[in-house]
């Protein structure tokens, strides 16, 4: 399939797909006029992608787990090797908790003050 067809068919955009392939994170064959092939395994990719990203990796961490983004479905055992894995997701909840932290105490600074002004 070409590069409309599979964003159409994942519910992204063509500069997201383009973006994916810069980072190494999706690999298309080329046709003979140059333009993108994707197989089907390409949206198991794609979704996968956006899986983790909406988890809040990043796509440094993605490369890390490029056999992963190719397992249907994922999950823990749909690596071959865990053990790097296992760090990246340490270190993104690590940062993930970090944040949920500062936006907590965000909220309750707020709520003191919307307190104040009643």
């Amino acid at each position: 399939m070409r590069i409309g067809e599979l964003a159409r068919v994942t519910g992204t955009t063509t500069r997201a797909l383009r973006y994916y392939e810069e980072q190494g994170l999706l690999q298309p064959a080329r046709t003979a006029n140059g333009y993108r092939a994707y197989d089907a395994n390409a949206v198991r990719v794609v979704e996968n992608i956006r899986l983790f990203m909406a988890a809040g990796l990043t796509t440094d961490d993605l490369r890390l787990l490029n056999g992963c983004l190719r397992a249907e479905p994922v999950g823990p055992h749909s690596c071959s090797d865990p053990t790097p894995k296992i760090e990246v997701f340490e270190q993104r909840l690590a940062v993930l908790q970090q944040r949920i932290d500062e936006l907590v105490a965000v909220r309750d600074q707020l709520v003191g003050r919307l307190s104040e002004l009643r």
